[in-house]
């Protein structure tokens, strides 16, 4: 890869941009910093209102090592993904439109994920110096967050990276000299990564002991899928977009939906217990 190539992953060149489309940036600004300190007491809240209280033995220091490395990882893809992430251009409207919605760029699985995940990383890697119960939090939270990375690469890849619109948005900002393509194949495919590590990395015993049940998993996905499409229809109302090319084809048919959502819904699910099984192969 050129040196420009790699300076692209730090920040992204500079582009022009007319009035509405800085108004538009900010906003995807604002909300992506919002969302950000949301989620944090979000997930920091659920993890304390967990009434679990194991004793965790503490990690041996090549373990904790890997695990702040994983942490760094995730944390780089996140902000790849606020800060290098080119924003909207009116040339690849229905991204433009999309995202200048009330949610902004959380409208998309995959920036919910990558922020998720970012922020579960590091907090398992520093829970170890906060408290138990914090840990704790963090080995229940693993195959229920881990489960949207390893979800959103496989699909990714399945449904989005071949797709007429993903490859017209790629050629868009190539046109600009920005490696948009590169860029986006990176951040959908460290969050696998990010997440199978995270497993393995902890202490199994007490992470088959903390780790919901098969039900409870699915369950928890099912719901979380649930939710989304129901946010992804409001943000539809309003903006009239659809953040991903392939949900043209469902248009407003409740049957096709439905189907979506329940296939959607295992192959998440599918995911979690996936990760559930590998805490067998726990380094420790």
């Amino acid at each position: 890869m050129s040196r420009g190539g790699l300076r692209q992953l730090l920040r992204c060149p500079a582009g022009k941009y007319d009035p509405e489309e800085k108004r538009q940036h900010e906003h995807t600004r604002r909300l992506d910093h919002i969302g950000v300190a949301l989620l944090f007491v979000l997930y920091v809240a659920l993890l304390h209102a967990l009434e679990v209280d194991l004793p965790v033995p503490e990690a041996p220091c090549l373990v904790s090592a890997a695990q702040l490395a994983v942490a760094t990882l995730a944390v780089f893809n996140l902000y790849v993904e606020i800060y290098v992430l080119p924003r909207g251009t009116k040339e690849a409207d229905d991204d433009f439109l999309v995202t200048y919605g009330p949610f902004g760029r959380w409208i998309y699985l995959t920036h919910q994920t990558i922020g998720a995940l970012a922020l579960h990383a590091a907090t398992s890697a520093v829970a170890p110096f906060v408290g138990r119960r914090l840990v704790v939090g963090t080995y229940a939270a693993s195959p229920v967050v881990g489960a949207f990375g390893v979800f959103v690469t496989v699909q990714y890849f399945n449904l989005v990276f071949s797709h007429p619109d993903h490859q017209r948005q790629c050629q868009v900002w190539a046109a600009r000299g920005v490696r948009f393509g590169f860029i986006d194949c990176l951040r959908h495919s460290l969050p696998i990564i990010v997440a199978i590590f995270d497993i393995v990395l902890k202490h199994q015993q007490t992470l088959h002991v903390a780790m919901p049940s098969a039900v409870g998993l699915i369950r928890l996905h099912l719901l979380y899928v649930t939710i989304f499409l129901g946010v992804i229809h409001l943000n539809h109302q309003i903006t009239g977009r659809w953040p991903y090319g392939f949900m043209k084809d469902l248009g407003l048919s409740f049957t096709r939906w439905l189907v979506f959502l329940i296939v959607q819904g295992s192959i998440l699910s599918m995911c979690g217990l996936a990760l559930s099984g590998l805490a067998s192969l726990s380094l420790w």
